[in-house]
């Protein structure tokens, strides 16, 4: 869809080139299952007939507007970069299993890579790879800074587009990758998202450090770690070094700065867990133990629990009571336990 868009503004017969390959014409599902190779041959079509660069281009046209609305916020909520990107690769890695795409550790900084092992062939593979590697570089820009560059780019292919040189100037190119990749610093990876400056282009404060991050104030701390919680309900208990790795942080610190809130990690996870039962109790034909799995819990004893832990009441009153609220559904009779 993000090709379909930028060959239509530029005056493309785009929808010869879909029916060529196979492709609906009117398909504006994005959820819509595409053969992959399909799609890689449309892409491979409109580079040898069009533009070589096609992928470089797609990429800096739709940025990261490639993401829906819902996905797009849930990257802006989280703590970090590097916890955004690990987000979206755990989202797309469930969707496209055919990719093999995450992020490596290494001593100074991150490396974001992605990768079809065995499809490397492929007709229109490195379009493909092209866009993708641009969509990383965007997102990145979304947290760091329209003018942001990474220090090096890999890419599986033997050739260097003059417009890859000019997207990203003084970055060093590698060819011949095992996978498509860009690397990002460590203090860059652990920056939160920040407001861009209208006329710079750049973040507001673009020497944020980590240290600056933790004397964020509490209610934005906690607002993030209750995303992160909620982003990994449905995987099970989230243990406390999980969330911390999550935040880019030690759990010593993590604790630390929680206490500074004058909370703690537990009282965290219970009020993200009820706070998402209680929106599914509302729905009557959901039964009790369906919504303690959906918040993370194996045993409905240790659900109901949790529920009375933080309300005083069972799953069945709280059913009761998130029955009798106002037009909204709105709870207006309870309140966390201290």
């Amino acid at each position: 869809m993000a090709f379909e868009s930028y060959l239509r503004k530029s005056g493309v017969p785009v929808g010869r080139y879909l029916r060529r390959n196979g492709l609906p014409t009117l398909c504006e599902d994005p959820n819509a299952f595409l053969p992959l190779l399909k799609v890689w041959a449309f892409f491979d079509d409109v580079a040898q007939r069009e533009d070589a660069d096609i992928g470089w281009l797609v990429s800096q046209y739709i940025g990261d507007k490639t993401l829906n609305a819902n996905l797009l916020r849930e990257v802006e909520s989280a703590p970090t970069l590097l916890s955004a990107v690990n987000r979206l690769v755990q989202k797309i890695s469930l969707e496209a299993t055919d990719i093999d795409m995450g992020v490596l550790r290494r001593r100074n900084d991150y490396l974001f890579y992605m990768h079809y092992p065995g499809k490397g062939g492929e007709a229109g593979y490195m379009v493909s790879q092209a866009y993708q590697i641009g969509f990383f570089i965007s997102l990145s820009r979304h947290f760091l800074g329209q003018n942001w560059v990474p220090d090096q780019i890999g890419i599986e292919s033997s050739l260097v587009s003059p417009l890859l040189e000019s997207y990203v100037p003084g970055c060093q190119i590698l060819t011949e990758q095992p996978a498509g990749y860009i690397t990002v610093p460590m203090h860059c990876a652990l920056r939160p998202i920040h407001h861009l400056d209208s006329k710079t282009g750049n973040v507001e404060n673009p020497l944020l450090s980590r240290e600056s991050v933790v004397k964020a104030p509490c209610i934005s701390f906690v607002d993030s770690l209750r995303a992160v919680i909620k982003s990994y309900l449905s995987d099970g208990y989230l243990s406390e070094s999980g969330a911390a790795e999550l935040m880019g942080m030690s759990v010593r610190s993590l604790t630390r700065k929680l206490h500074g809130c004058d909370t703690t990690y537990g009282r965290q996870i219970d009020e993200v867990r009820f706070d998402v039962a209680k929106k599914l109790l509302q729905k009557p034909n959901m039964q009790i133990g369906e919504v303690a799995r959906v918040v993370g819990f194996k045993d409905q004893g240790d659900f109901s629990r949790m529920i009375r832990r933080v309300s005083d009441l069972t799953p069945t009153q709280l059913r009761a009571s998130v029955r009798d609220t106002d037009e909204k559904g709105i709870i207006t009779s309870l309140h966390f336990n201290s």
